[in-house]
Formats: C-alpha cells, sequence, structure tokens
C-alpha cells in the first residue's frame, strides 16, 4: 500500500490494548458485519477530537494511519494503525496529529502525502479525479504552499474542464514548487511541461503582462 511515514517518534513501549478496543467500538459501525467505521462512526471520530471531517488535519491523519479508504477503517487497520502510531484515546490522537503535521513539512515526505491524496479520493475503479474534487484536494493540500492556487483552480475551472490524472496532479506540484510569484522563471521553451501546464503558463501571462 504506502511505506511506513518515517520521521515520528517510536510509539510508546505500552499501549493500552483493552483502550484501544473500546476506542474503536464506540465508533465501529453496529451494521457492518465486516466490524469497521464507517461514516457515522468517522464524524464522531472527528467531532471528538475536534476537527472537521474535511479538514487537512484529518486527511494528514488518514495518511499515518495507513488506511485504504477515506469513509471506512477496517478494525485491523484501525488497531494496527493506533498501536504503530501509539494512540490509544482521543488526546494521544490530537498530540500525535501535532507532530504528523511537523512532519510534513520535509518536502520528500509531503510529496508522498500528496500522491496519497490523489488516491484516496479517487471513485472506486476510477484512475482519475472528477475535476471539482481535483479542485478541492488543491484547495486544501496545496493552498498555502502554491503562490498561484487561485489562479491554477479559475484556469482549470473555465478553460481546462477536464478530469485530473495522476501524472498531471503529481507534476502540478513539481510546478508549484518551481514557480516563482510571477513566474518568470518559467521558460515554455525548454520546459517539458504536459500540456495544461504550459496552457495554464499562457493564460496567467494573458492576463498579468509583465
Amino acid at each position: 500500500f504506502l511505506p511506513h511515514p518515517r520521521g515520528l517518534p517510536p510509539p510508546p513501549p505500552e499501549i493500552d490494548a483493552g483502550a484501544l478496543m473500546s476506542l474503536f467500538k464506540k465508533y465501529r459501525d453496529p451494521e457492518d458485519d465486516e466490524e469497521c467505521i464507517g461514516i457515522d462512526g468517522l464524524i464522531s471520530f472527528c467531532a471528538d477530537l475536534d476537527i472537521p471531517p474535511g479538514d487537512l488535519r484529518m486527511l494528514v491523519f488518514t495518511f499515518y494511519l495507513q488506511v485504504k479508504s477515506t469513509y471506512r477503517w477496517t478494525q485491523q487497520e484501525f488497531i494496527m494503525g493506533m498501536t504503530r502510531l501509539g494512540c490509544d484515546s482521543i488526546q494521544t490522537v490530537k498530540d500525535k496529529i501535532r507532530s504528523m503535521q511537523a512532519d510534513l513539512v520535509e518536502p520528500a515526505k509531503f510529496k508522498v502525502f500528496y500522491a496519497f491524496a490523489f488516491d484516496m479520493s479517487r471513485s472506486d475503479g476510477q484512475k482519475v479525479l472528477d475535476l471539482e474534487t481535483a479542485v478541492q484536494l488543491w484547495r486544501l493540500v496545496l493552498g498555502n504552499k502554491f503562490h498561484h492556487i487561485d489562479s491554477w483552480c479559475n484556469f482549470l475551472e473555465t478553460e481546462y474542464k477536464k478530469s485530473i490524472t495522476k501524472d498531471t496532479w503529481m507534476l502540478t506540484y513539481d510546478f508549484s514548487v518551481q514557480a516563482n510569484e510571477t513566474m518568470s522563471n518559467i521558460d515554455l521553451d525548454s520546459s517539458a511541461w504536459p500540456v495544461v501546464i504550459d496552457e495554464f503558463v499562457e493564460f496567467y501571462r494573458a492576463r498579468n503582462p509583465s
């Protein structure tokens, strides 16, 4: 699935297994025979953390928990993930989320998380993200990292109007890191950006002449 995110301190040597199982049972879906936490349980879990379900912090936690779905966590995923993270209570999760966010400041680690965000947000069986979802996700994960996030999303919604592939998703991150505030350092003649990024640069420059 995903390599274990490195950089966090090792979990405490002792986890209260009983407390952890009680935590799972508090949120599990009583109508699911496969023993999992469903949407209602996840909403309650978020409420207890005082974090909105659509908050970036929950996506970060999901990444470190190493689950395969944002809206359905199996008992095995939850117990194994929480044990690995050294969490057996809501308070320990709150404390751990703070260190998780700090850990993602490192660019290489953030890029792994960024790829995870795409994979977790696709509809079942789909290889692409619908544009609406992609725009929302870009604003969530790159909102404070990409100088041109508003112009980029505006371009996609008014001009591009297509689904987003994984390649486009990943190259957009590389572009967001490289492009300066005026895009003066982007040379379309010698670059190998995908067409959508070339078109965006032209779109931006036409509206922001130097």
